[in-house]
């Protein structure tokens, strides 16, 4: 089971069956196709690298980008108050704060966003990944969870990696690093095969 903790792009992991699970069939012998056997994937969940998929994630919010030019202008209009162009102190005040609110609102949330990940149950600890044609499936130790492919909203391939969305704000990621060219094609080719649309 995996709980989306929204509002600000981080992922709960939630435990399987009494809070454990396991992978079945992962090793198993026999004919299985290259295709159906799963992408077996490890990393750790670092403080470095959930910085690097935070400040992709809020790179694509338009409306910081937006944010962060209206900033921009604030902040030349209010030095100009400063400098004499216009008598109101205050206004100009009012527009610096209001500038430098808009330009640091992406380092701040990617900074709230990280401190809150430090509480994540398996913040700083090895994942195993394992990625199969009709789920995905994370273990750290003896707590995980697995999923269908079609519990995802969305996916974009960014330059950090692979992150999978339940909504715009709950996502899943998966490192470039980890990831082998094949491995980064037969993850895309399930997520098609389910409907899920790139981002």
């Amino acid at each position: 089971m995996a709980v989306p903790h929204k509002g600000d792009g981080r992922f709960f992991f939630g435990g399987g069956v009494g809070g454990h699970f396991f992978f079945s069939g992962l090793l198993s012998s026999g004919t299985m196709s290259p295709m159906s056997r799963p992408v077996l994937l490890s990393y750790e969940l670092t403080a470095e690298l959930w910085r690097r998929f935070l400040e992709a994630h809020y790179a694509c919010d338009r409306s910081l980008k937006w944010r962060y030019l209206w900033g921009v202008c604030c902040i030349v209009i209010g030095c100009l108050g400063f400098g004499g162009f216009y008598e109101s102190g205050t206004l100009a005040a009012l527009l610096l704060v209001t500038g430098f609110y808009g330009v640091l609102s992406k380092p701040l949330l990617v900074v709230r966003s990280l401190r809150r990940a430090g509480r994540h149950p398996f913040f700083g600890r090895e994942l195993t990944v394992s990625a199969g044609p009709e789920e995905l499936a994370v273990r750290s130790g003896n707590e995980g969870y697995s999923q269908p492919w079609d519990n995802f909203a969305g996916y974009r391939q960014l330059d950090p990696g692979l992150l999978l969305y339940h909504d715009h704000d709950a996502f899943f990621f998966i490192p470039a690093q980890a990831m082998s060219a094949g491995d980064r094609g037969r993850i895309r080719e399930y997520l098609e095969a389910a409907g899920v649309p790139r981002w």
